[in-house]
């Protein structure tokens, strides 16, 4: 599978979860910006690179894949803890990473 067709597969997967307001970068070679969630594939290491950025876009770590299938399920599964841990940060009063519609909406009790 070729890179456009892996970011089109995982564009429209987070299009079908509603993320597409998140911060993240699909196999892009611009420079990582704050709390993104970053995918790519290192070819001197023939591995793909799955990690968060935090607060002035440093890095504590990246996951490496041999296959595409393992670093879509663990990038989607990064973007996921994204939103629950903003969500909480909203309901804790803490503050979000940033803003986004996925946890700055207030519901009508």
């Amino acid at each position: 599978m070729l890179y456009m067709d892996k970011e089109k597969k995982l564009v429209e997967e987070i299009k079908l979860l509603g993320y597409e307001s998140l911060r993240y970068s699909i196999f892009n070679d611009h420079r990582p910006r704050e709390w993104e969630t970053r995918i790519e594939y290192n070819p001197e290491l023939e591995v793909y690179e799955v990690y968060s950025t935090m607060d002035r876009a440093s890095t504590n770590g990246k996951d490496s894949y041999q296959n595409f299938q393992e670093a879509r399920i663990r990038f989607i599964e990064i973007l996921e803890n994204v939103v629950f841990i903003n969500r909480y940060y909203v309901d804790e009063g803490i503050g979000a990473e940033y803003p986004s519609p996925l946890w700055d909406e207030k519901e009508d009790n």
